[in-house]
C-alpha cells in the first residue's frame, strides 16, 4: 500500500452553501448501537473471524449494503453530537479516508452528512483500492461532497468540529511511516487542542488483536467498531486510545451468532461482566456462622513490608471471608491489628493451614530462604485453593522445582502476576509480554495448570482454555497495595467455595469497579490509596449480591468447613 499524499482525485460540482441544499434525513441503518459497558459482556473477535463475518453477511446481501450501513450509523450518531454551529453548515467536520472499506465508511458518512445540510470536508490519503470503497466515493461525488488530497500545511486546530478517522482498519500490523504517519500526529494534535475524534473500527495505528502501538496513532474520543469490537480496544494502551466503544452490528447479528457458536472454546474470547461469575457468588442465609465462609490465610511480611498482608487481609474481611488470618515471615510482626481487631495474627510457621479453606501468598513475602519455605509450605497444601502473587511469582521464576510442584498441584490455582512477574515467569522481557496480552496470558495459564490474572490496563483472566478481558478500574488502580488488596479479595472468595476462574474474574471486576466508586466519590484517581478500596469493594459487593435473588435452599460449605472458635 502506498502511503502518498500526492492523488489524483475525480473533480466534481461542489455546492459552495450547503444550506441551501435540501436536506435529505439520513436513512435508517438498521444498526443499533450498543456501548461497551463493564455490566454486560461483549463478544469479542480477532480481525480475521472479523473479515470472515463480513464476506458471510455481504453474500446475505444486495451490493454496497454493509458499507451504507457502517457508514449511515456514523453520520446518524455524529449529526446527534454536532455543535450548532456544524449543523447550520457553519464549521466543517473532516473525514479521513484511506485506500480500504474504513475510507469507503467515511464516504457514506460524508454524504450522508453533506445531504443533511453539514459541511464536510474529505482528505483522502490514498485512492479506494476495495470495490466497495470505490464505488462509495463515486457515489460522494456524484452528491457533490468535496474530497480532495491531504493538504500539505496543516488547519487551525479549531477549524473543525469532529474529525472522523477512517485511514486505517483492523488489519494493519505494522507502523504508520511517511505521510501517513505525519498526518496521524496532526489528528492527534489537534485531538489535544480540544477537536473530538471519532475513529471507524480502530483508531489508526493501533493493533486491533493486542491493543500495541508501535508508532504514530490517532487518539479517539469515540470508537465504532464495525459488526464487532476487536481485543484490541480494551486492553494494554487501546483502553487509552479509543475512548468509549460502541459496536454497530450493522443487522449481521445472525452471522455474528452462527460465527461465535462455530469458535472453539479457546478462541472465544469476552469482556468480563458479571453474568460470568454471579451464579457462584456466595449467598448469605440466616442460619449460618463465621464457619460458613470459610478460613483464608494470607502468607507474607517480610521485615519492612508488613503492610501488604495486612491489606490483603483486611481485604479479605471485607470481601466476606468468616475468619482471616495473617501470617507474617517477620519475627518483629505486630501482634494485632488496630485498624481490624478480627483478623488474627501469627508467625507463618505457627499457622495451621491445614485448617484453612484458601491460602494466598505473597504480599510483602519476600526471596529469602525463610520466604521459600513458606511458600513450600503452602505448596505442600495438594487440594487446598492457592493464589500467588509478588514475590511469591517471583520465587517460582527462580526456583524451577517450586514451579514444578505448582503445575502438579490438584487443588485450584490462581497466579496474579503484573507484566514484569509474567516476563520473569515466562523467561522473557516486559515488552514480550505486552506485545501480546492475551497470548502471554495463555500460555502461563497452561504452563501452569492455573488461572491466571494478567494485570494491568484491561486485566487479562485466561484459564487455560477461556480468555476474558476486564474493563472496570481506573488510573487510581496505579499505586502501591493495590495487587495485594486484589490477592485478599480473590482469596476471600476462594475461601467462601468459588471456583477459581469465577472467584478471578468477580475479584478483579470489583476490584476494578471500587476504584471507580472512589473515583466517582472524589477519592482519585491520583491519590487515591489501596486501603481506600476496601470499602468500596464491600459496597460493590453488596450491591451484586443484592441482584441474586437465592433460589435454593442453605446447603452445608463444601469441605466440612469448621464452626469452632477462632
Amino acid at each position: 500500500m502506498s502511503d502518498s499524499s500526492h492523488v489524483n482525485v475525480p473533480t466534481a460540482p461542489v455546492s459552495q452553501s450547503p444550506l441551501a441544499r435540501p436536506a435529505e434525513p439520513i436513512q435508517a441503518s438498521t444498526a443499533p448501537l450498543a456501548a461497551a459497558c463493564a455490566s454486560v459482556a461483549l463478544d469479542l473477535y480477532f480481525p480475521g473471524t472479523l473479515r470472515d463475518v463480513e464476506q458471510a453477511a455481504a453474500a446475505k446481501l444486495p451490493p454496497h449494503t454493509l458499507m451504507t450501513r457502517a457508514g449511515t450509523a456514523i453520520a446518524e450518531w455524529l449529526y446527534g453530537r454536532l455543535p450548532a454551529l456544524a449543523t447550520a453548515g457553519r464549521q466543517p467536520v473532516l473525514l479521513l479516508a484511506g485506500r480500504g472499506n474504513n475510507g469507503g465508511d467515511a464516504y457514506v458518512a460524508a454524504r450522508a452528512l453533506h445531504r443533511r445540510g453539514v459541511l464536510v470536508d474529505v482528505w483522502q490519503l490514498a485512492p479506494p483500492t476495495a470495490d466497495d470503497a470505490r464505488w462509495a466515493l463515486a457515489d460522494a461525488l456524484a452528491a457533490g461532497v468535496p474530497i480532495r488530497a491531504v493538504p500539505d500545511i496543516w488547519p487551525q486546530p479549531s477549524s473543525y468540529a469532529w474529525i472522523v478517522d477512517g485511514l486505517f482498519g483492523i488489519g494493519l500490523s505494522r507502523p504508520l511511516e511517511g505521510p501517513a504517519a505525519a498526518l496521524v500526529d496532526n489528528i492527534a494534535y489537534a485531538h489535544t487542542q480540544g477537536t473530538p475524534v471519532l475513529a471507524i473500527d480502530i483508531p489508526s495505528g493501533l493493533t486491533a488483536a493486542t491493543g500495541v502501538v508501535a508508532g504514530s496513532v490517532i487518539h479517539a474520543d469515540v470508537t465504532m467498531a464495525m459488526l464487532g469490537a476487536t481485543p484490541g480496544l480494551f486492553t494494554g494502551v487501546g483502553r487509552d486510545f479509543a475512548g468509549e466503544v460502541l459496536v454497530a452490528t450493522l443487522g449481521a447479528d445472525d452471522v455474528l451468532a452462527a460465527t461465535r457458536s462455530a469458535l472453539p472454546d479457546e478462541s472465544a474470547i469476552t469482556t468480563s461482566a458479571p453474568a460470568a461469575f454471579l451464579a457462584h457468588l456466595p449467598q448469605r442465609h440466616h442460619a449460618t456462622h463465621k464457619g460458613t465462609y470459610g478460613a483464608l490465610a494470607v502468607l507474607g511480611g517480610h521485615e519492612g513490608m508488613i503492610g501488604a498482608p495486612l491489606l490483603s487481609a483486611r481485604t479479605g474481611l471485607m470481601t466476606g471471608a468468616g475468619r482471616v488470618y495473617v501470617g507474617f515471615v517477620a519475627h518483629d510482626a505486630p501482634a494485632w491489628d488496630p485498624a481490624h481487631p478480627e483478623l488474627m495474627l501469627r508467625h507463618a510457621e505457627n499457622l495451621d493451614l491445614s485448617t484453612m479453606q484458601a491460602v494466598s501468598i505473597g504480599p510483602g513475602l519476600g526471596t529469602s530462604a525463610a520466604s521459600a519455605a513458606c511458600l513450600s509450605r503452602a505448596l505442600a497444601l495438594d487440594h487446598t485453593p492457592l493464589v500467588i502473587d509478588a514475590d511469591a511469582l517471583n520465587l517460582l521464576a527462580a526456583e524451577p522445582s517450586l514451579a514444578e510442584r505448582v503445575r502438579r498441584r490438584a487443588g485450584p490455582t490462581v497466579l496474579t502476576p503484573h507484566p514484569l512477574e509474567a516476563a520473569r515467569l515466562a523467561g522473557c522481557d516486559v515488552a514480550r509480554i505486552q506485545s501480546d496480552r492475551l497470548a502471554s496470558a495463555r500460555a502461563l495459564a497452561q504452563h501452569f495448570g492455573a488461572t491466571v490474572v494478567l494485570k494491568g490496563s484491561g486485566s487479562i483472566i485466561d484459564d487455560g482454555t477461556r480468555a476474558w478481558i476486564n474493563t472496570t478500574g481506573n488510573a487510581g488502580l496505579a499505586t502501591a497495595g493495590t495487587g495485594d488488596v486484589l490477592t485478599g479479595a480473590i482469596g476471600a472468595l476462594l475461601a467462601q467455595g468459588m471456583p477459581a476462574t469465577q472467584a478471578a474474574l468477580a475479584a478483579v471486576w470489583l476490584h476494578g469497579r471500587a476504584a471507580e466508586r472512589c473515583e466517582r466519590e472524589g477519592a482519585g484517581p491520583a491519590g487515591l490509596t489501596a486501603s481506600e478500596l476496601l470499602p468500596a469493594i464491600r459496597a460493590e459487593l453488596a450491591d451484586l449480591l443484592n441482584e441474586v435473588t437465592p433460589s435454593t435452599p442453605f446447603a452445608p460449605p463444601p469441605r466440612g468447613i469448621p464452626a469452632g472458635p477462632a
